[in-house]
């Protein structure tokens, strides 16, 4: 079910429960006591969480902003962010460090009023319990976001009120234990299949997966149990979806939504879009001139990608290398990019754009779109579980699930390629290897490319971003538009926000994260 405005506007005054400003004034919005009357109020609330999560400062751009420029996989044409974010040198007051931390906790604190007002109502158990599971699933996932891009956040499972506004941090491990919790619960209440794209059982054994795997970090199978235990959630969601025929369908705003793959995504309408077009279209790529090209692949990911296979389906699915750009006029111009345009210093042909989110009509007036985000889908399903298998068991299980990813990649053309081919015959260590750039090659710019670049630790993330990225050959780092990466181990957190230190007295500045 899409956001409507009624409902995104029925919460804004919910959410002026949330301000510790308010907390004392006499309420103009509705009473508690009337939102959970009965269900359709419950479910005005629930849209208020989903208005949290597809709001601007949040999924619906600035996550974006956040975790594409400072993933080290991505330049930007915004001059300003070249020699921060997009260098892997943001700061603590930097808007989209502090942003994203706002929506995410705007998110959670939504989540703690529906999941509270439920558990005082009188709505009975079954008429609510698929209600209460997305509340929980949204507030672990939005938690997992945080705890992997900070670190370290205050700990807020009730509603906001003066006692508890100013709450301290709590550690990694705290929030992780609240993570799986509240996932468990997600998993126990959500129902085990929708048609709207919002969570099921399923989302919530995915989230648990990827939880486990992000706690197994680096290690091996002989050395955690965290692989197995990512291994029982993630053999749940095998076979309970299928990859739609053809890879290209996924990135057209017609048969993007809703597919069979589509495990959990984040609605947005043209009249409450999602930020993704305008973010990643070309400055001046469509015929109203309202897009911003903030977000472009570096050159590395499409060498990276072509070097593993040349004729990959999926590369020209990916990698925006030819667009049109518009002048005041409306006349258009082509424009050719990397890999043809090798030339450096230029915005708009220096470096690819990504085609996923790419205006497909370049004669639209505006980026507004009824095109989704989708946040967890099952090709990355089978991507984890060839990874996991093969770390508990070396590759002879793994294989079946990656190929399948490939066999699709390779019937996603017009005529069937010859490539990406089967894997057969690696070593455990060598299929360690493929299958974290395979997570490049499959998913890149839909929301998991910082995580699974720092999942396996520092020294996996110098090798394989910084370095990649500092000695590709045709960087000029002379030049203003090629940014050289420093060797600092602080880029595997993002500061602690300045203003949540200046204004929570139980935060102080020798909290913050090091190097900041």
């Amino acid at each position: 079910m899409k956001l409507k405005i009624k409902n995104i506007l029925s919460f804004i005054l919910v959410g002026a429960m949330l301000g510790a400003c308010s907390l004392d004034e006499d309420p103009t919005f509705p009473s508690e006591e009337l939102l959970f009357s009965d269900i359709e109020g419950a479910n005005t609330v629930l849209n208020g969480c989903y208005s949290g999560l597809a709001d601007f400062n949040y999924w619906g751009a600035d996550f974006h902003h956040l975790t594409d420029l400072g993933s080290g996989m991505y330049n930007t044409n915004k001059d300003a962010n070249l020699k921060d974010i997009a260098a892997l040198n943001p700061y603590s007051s930097q808007n989209y460090v502090e942003n994203v931390w706002k929506g995410c906790f705007r998110t959670i604190e939504r989540c703690n009023d529906l999941i509270a007002g439920i558990n005082k109502s009188s709505l009975s158990e079954d008429a609510t319990k698929d209600i209460l599971g997305q509340a929980y699933f949204l507030r672990s996932f939005t938690y997992f976001n945080l705890v992997r891009l900070y670190g370290k956040a205050p700990l807020r499972i009730e509603p906001a009120s003066s006692k508890n506004v100013n709450a301290g941090l709590s550690s990694s491990a705290q929030i992780y234990e609240q993570i799986i919790s509240d996932a468990n619960k997600a998993k126990e209440y959500l129902d085990d299949f929708r048609l709207d794209g919002r969570p099921t059982t399923y989302a919530a054994n995915m989230l648990l997966a990827k939880v486990y795997m992000t706690l197994a970090a680096n290690q091996t199978s002989a050395e955690t149990e965290y692989w197995q235990l990512a291994y029982n959630e993630a053999i749940e969601v095998y076979g309970k979806f299928s990859l739609v025929a053809d890879y290209r369908s996924l990135w057209f705003e017609e048969t993007s939504n809703y597919t069979s793959e589509s495990i959990f995504e984040i609605a947005g309408n043209v009249e409450n879009t999602l930020r993704h077009l305008q973010l990643f279209t070309a400055s001046n790529g469509n015929l109203g001139r309202s897009v911003w090209g903030r977000i472009k692949p570096n050159v590395e990911m499409y060498d990276q990608h072509a070097a593993a296979y040349s004729a990959d389906p999926r590369i020209g699915a990916t990698f925006q290398t030819e667009w049109y750009k518009y002048n005041s006029a409306g006349k258009a111009t082509l424009q050719k990019t990397y890999p043809v345009f090798k030339n450096r210093q230029n915005k708009d042909k220096s470096y690819p754009f990504l085609a996923k989110y790419f205006i497909k009509n370049p004669e639209s007036l505006n980026y507004n779109t009824n095109m989704n985000l989708v946040a967890y889908r099952y090709s990355d399903l089978l991507l984890m579980l060839a990874e996991i298998e093969n770390e508990l068991n070396g590759p002879a299980n793994a294989y079946q699930y990656v190929n399948e990813v490939l066999d699709r990649a390779r019937n996603s053309a017009d005529a069937p390629s010859a490539e990406p081919t089967d894997w057969t015959g690696l070593s455990q260590e060598q299929f360690r290897e493929a299958i974290m750039a395979e997570y490049n090659f499959e998913l890149l710019g839909e929301g998991h490319d910082w995580f699974n670049v720092r999942r396996r630790g520092y020294d996996y993330f110098k090798e394989k971003v910084i370095d990649a990225h500092n000695n590709t050959p045709i960087y000029d780092f002379n030049k203003s538009r090629d940014v050289e990466y420093a060797d600092n181990a602080r880029t595997m957190l993002f500061p602690i926000p300045a203003s949540e230190i200046t204004a929570n007295p139980n935060i102080s500045a020798s909290d913050q994260n090091p190097g900041y």
